[in-house]
């Protein structure tokens, strides 16, 4: 890793982001891991998917000072994500979907959906756990690797915010989805 500076020193020794780098990096690995069966990486995962989600939490959002939207870094090949990640997702069987709602929160009583949204956003929709794992490995592979092998104060300031950004905004989103379709596989006896 290159020089850093102050800012970011201090900033990557935050307990708050060690232990979210931490749980990041856990599940990432748990992804690529090929070797667990399809019971220990439902139990494992679980885990996984909680400590990540707590410690994003705790991540603090960050004021971009050392990089912008200009920003450019090397292009992450999404291809090769896929064959990386070659852990039990795939083989999920009939317990990949379930139902879900886009916007929970949405009610008659609005008049009209959040913004954004369409009216169609209340109504169920099918939901699909292997879609939940790829997205949130995609989002973390990318921003880990962006720490990992560029690791300028740019690089690295960019991933903690896109991290943040994406917890409040895409993988956050399904990793509540794969907890609370993991908890019902797990405590309802279906696993």
């Amino acid at each position: 890793m290159k020089r850093l500076s102050t800012e970011i020193t201090e900033l990557l020794n935050k307990k708050s982001t060690t232990d979210f780098l931490n749980a990041a990096r856990q599940f990432v690995t748990l992804m690529e891991n090929g070797d667990l069966d399809q019971e220990e990486f439902h139990k494992d995962s679980h885990k996984a998917l909680s400590e990540l989600y707590r410690t994003a939490l705790e991540l603090e959002t960050i004021e971009l000072i050392h990089s912008s939207p200009e920003s450019e870094f090397k292009e992450i090949d999404h291809d090769e994500l896929r064959k990386m990640n070659k852990n039990l997702i795939s083989n999920l069987g009939k317990d990949c979907f379930y139902w879900g709602i886009l916007d929970p929160t949405y009610t008659e009583e609005d008049g009209k959906p959040g913004l954004g949204w369409k009216i169609s956003d209340k109504e169920p929709t099918q939901g699909w756990l292997v879609d939940d794992f790829a997205d949130i490995y995609a989002d973390l592979k990318e921003e880990l690797t962006k720490i990992d092998q560029i690791g300028t104060d740019e690089a690295i300031e960019d991933a903690l915010w896109q991290l943040k950004f994406g917890f409040n905004h895409h993988w956050g989103n399904h990793c509540i989805d794969a907890m609370r379709v993991l908890h019902y596989l797990w405590y309802n006896g279906k696993l």
